[in-house]
C-alpha cells in the first residue's frame, strides 16, 4: 500500500522524473522506485510539444509502476517557476478575548487573507514568511500562542490552469486518482535552506536545461519569485552553432569547460565521440560560455532589481540544478558580474548530493511531510 510512501512527478526542462519513495533512518530516504524520460521541455511559460511531454509522464509512470508492490493512488507535481506566481498578503484576525491559536485558527487567518478571483490560476499553496502577536512578539508558528490578535505575512502561490489542465488529464489517464500540485522552488526552499536561514533570507535560484528560477525566501515561504528562459542548453546551443557540431559532442564539450584556467593561446579542449576526436580552442571556448552566462547574469540582476531591495554583502546567492552547477569557474563569473556572492547549493545526502538531485529529492521531502500533516490531521477530525 502506498501508506508510508510518496510518488513525485519532477517536471524539468528537459526531462520528466518521476519516484518513490518514503524516509529512512537519519534523515534519509528509501527509493522505492525511479524513471526519467527526456523530452523538448517549456519556454515562456508553455510546453513546446504537449503530446511529447504526456508520452514521457505515462513512459516514467509505467517504469516505476513495474518495481512496486502498490498502485499509485495520489502523485505529487511539482510545478516549475515559469508557471507559478506568488502573491504577499498582510492579514490579522482579531478575538473578543486571549486565545489560544490552534491549528484551525491558522487555517482561517489563511483562509481570509486571500480569495483567488482569476479563472487563469489555481491556488496551490500557502505558507507565513511570519506572524505577529498582541504583543508584537514575532513568531514562526503561532499556533499554541496566546493572542487578541493574530496577524501575518502570509505567502501564496498559485499556478496556471494551462498547466493543470495539460498535467491532470495525462495522470488519470495512467490510473491516478488524486493530484497534488506544489511549487517546486517553495520545495527547495524549505528542503536546501536550515530555518535559520531562512529567517535571515535565502535567494535560490535553479538552473535547469532552458530554463530558470529565482526566488527570495524569507520564513517558510517565498516573498518574490520570477521564471525566465536560460539554462545549460544554451551553452550547447552555442557551441553547436559556432563549430557546427552535433548535440551529444557540445554536451561533452560543455562538461570540459574551466573557466578558471590560465590559458596560453594554442591550448585545446580534446573530446572524444565513438571513433571521432575532437580538438576545440580554450580561449575561444571559454569565451563563448562567459558571453552565454552572461545573459544569466542580466536577468538575475533584473530580478534583483525588480524585488527593490538591498540585500546586504553578506547574503549569498545560491545556485542548484544541473543546468551550469558542474561549469568550474562559472560560480566566479556570475559572483563578478553581480558583485554578489555565489554559492553551490545541493542535498546533504550520501549519494544524493549534486544540486541535479535538488528537484526530486526536495519535492520527495514536502510530499512526505504532506502526508504525514494531511493524516495527522484527519485523525483529529475523528477523535
Amino acid at each position: 500500500m502506498q501508506k508510508n510512501t510518496a510518488v513525485i512527478l519532477d517536471i524539468g526542462s528537459s526531462k520528466i522524473t518521476v519516484l518513490a519513495g518514503e524516509r529512512g533512518v537519519n534523515n534519509t530516504f528509501l527509493i522505492k522506485g525511479f524513471a526519467e524520460k527526456e523530452y523538448s521541455g517549456y519556454d515562456d511559460g508553455d510546453f513546446f510539444d504537449v503530446s511529447e511531454l504526456q508520452k514521457a509522464i505515462q513512459f516514467a509512470f509505467n517504469k516505476v509502476k513495474e518495481t512496486l508492490d502498490f498502485s499509485i493512488k495520489t502523485v505529487y507535481v511539482g510545478v516549475p517557476g515559469e508557471f507559478t506566481s506568488v502573491v504577499i498578503k498582510e492579514h490579522q484576525i482579531a478575538y473578543k478575548k486571549a486565545k489560544r491559536i490552534s491549528e484551525r485558527d491558522l487555517e482561517e487567518l489563511f483562509d481570509s487573507g486571500f480569495n483567488i478571483k482569476s479563472s487563469k490560476y489555481t491556488l496551490i499553496n500557502r505558507s507565513g514568511v511570519y506572524f505577529l502577536l498582541d504583543d508584537m512578539r514575532r513568531v514562526a508558528d503561532p499556533v499554541g500562542e496566546t493572542t487578541k490578535v493574530l496577524r501575518g505575512r502570509l505567502s501564496y502561490i498559485v499556478c496556471k490552469n494551462s498547466f493543470i489542465n495539460k498535467i491532470t488529464p495525462c495522470l488519470q489517464s495512467c490510473g491516478i486518482q488524486n493530484v497534488e500540485y506544489t511549487s517546486t522552488a517553495l520545495a527547495e526552499a524549505l528542503f536546501l535552506f536550515e530555518p535559520e536561514l531562512r529567517d535571515r533570507t535565502a535567494l535560490l535560484v535553479d538552473v535547469g536545461y532552458i530554463s530558470t528560477s529565482f526566488s527570495v525566501v524569507e520564513g517558510d515561504a517565498i516573498v518574490y519569485q520570477n521564471g525566465f528562459s536560460f539554462g545549460g542548453g544554451y551553452i550547447t546551443a552555442a557551441f553547436v552553432q559556432k563549430y557546427d557540431i552535433d548535440v551529444d559532442v557540445a554536451e561533452k564539450l560543455k562538461r570540459k569547460v574551466n573557466l578558471s584556467l590560465e590559458v596560453k593561446n594554442n591550448e585545446v579542449y580534446s573530446i572524444i565521440d565513438g571513433d571521432e576526436e575532437y580538438s576545440f580552442p580554450i580561449k575561444e571556448t571559454n569565451k563563448l560560455v562567459l558571453e552565454t552566462l552572461d545573459t544569466l547574469c542580466e536577468n538575475l540582476d533584473a530580478c534583483i532589481r525588480e524585488t527593490g531591495r538591498n540585500f546586504p554583502d553578506y547574503l549569498p546567492v545560491s545556485i542548484t540544478g544541473g543546468g551550469i552547477s558542474f561549469i568550474r569557474g562559472a560560480n566566479e563569473h556570475i559572483s563578478s558580474r553581480l558583485n554578489m556572492l555565489v554559492e553551490v547549493i545541493a542535498p546533504k545526502l550520501a549519494h544524493m548530493n549534486k544540486p541535479i538531485e535538488s528537484s526530486k529529492i526536495s519535492l520527495l521531502d514536502l510530499a512526505l511531510l504532506q502526508k504525514t500533516q494531511k493524516e495527522s490531521f484527519i485523525k483529529k477530525l475523528f477523535r
